[in-house]
């Protein structure tokens, strides 16, 4: 009896090994979601490669073929140095002042040729705007000490000088993508100006970009209707000519 016993308890012994080697070899791989607990989840999550998003504009983002045209000319490090000039009070003054000088100067232009009542008054709200945020930084610059640029310097009064060679349509189409551009940037330099260690400086970037966001989507609006309307012009130009 003791032999058949004995036998009997070997033999229930081999068949429970055998089903658990079964069950380990079957077991499907182990994934984040399959995790059991948080930190098993977290210590999978390791394992995953996930592509970093890039800083910066990015042209696919854009929510139309116009607007995408028009950052194809915007990089990351547009932007990157944007945010690196308004890390500090000294370069924050500089550039905003320089850039808000540039928006009145192509705002002006703009109601001097464009025959668009669109982008005139667009242009009359940026000359209004950034008349106003130029004041107000001039003041908190001068209770500062701090030097506000007297004119346009060399680059500035470059892109100046060759929108005033252009007219009609392509004075419109050039203007509206330089304003997309330039106040993506602009919301990235007051973006990281509103971080600023001077405390009044923080407030102006901040109170102030709003605005400049509004202004953005203003001029990604414009410059999809404005290429519109240049690209039907354009398909009714070639229709005629055959």
């Amino acid at each position: 009896m003791n032999a058949i016993a004995t036998a009997t308890a070997a033999a229930l012994l081999a068949a429970a090994g055998a089903t658990v080697a079964v069950a380990q070899t079957t077991q499907a791989p182990t994934g984040p979601t399959a995790a059991s607990s948080p930190h098993q989840r977290d210590s999978t999550d390791t394992q995953t490669n996930e592509a970093p998003t890039p800083n910066g504009a990015n042209p696919a983002a854009a929510s139309s073929p116009h607007q995408r045209h028009s950052m194809k000319g915007m990089t990351g490090a547009d932007t990157d140095e944007a945010a690196e000039a308004g890390a500090s009070p000294e370069s924050f003054v500089k550039t905003a002042a320089q850039d808000g000088m540039t928006e009145v100067a192509l705002a002006k232009l703009a109601l001097q040729k464009s025959r668009d009542n669109d982008v005139k008054q667009f242009a009359q709200k940026m000359q209004q705007d950034h008349e106003q945020a130029d004041e107000e930084l001039a003041s908190i610059a001068k209770s500062k000490g701090l030097t506000v640029p007297p004119k346009l310097d060399a680059k500035h009064e470059a892109m100046v000088k060759s929108m005033t060679a252009k007219s009609g349509a392509a004075f419109d189409s050039a203007y509206a993508e330089h304003m997309a551009k330039d106040h993506a940037k602009a919301v990235a330099l007051f973006q990281s100006a509103s971080n600023s260690s001077d405390p009044q400086i923080a407030a102006f970037a901040k109170k102030t970009l709003s605005t400049l966001e509004e202004h953005k989507q203003l001029a990604d609006n414009l410059h999809a209707s404005v290429g519109t309307r240049t690209a039907s012009s354009k398909e009714e130009g070639k229709t005629r000519s055959k």
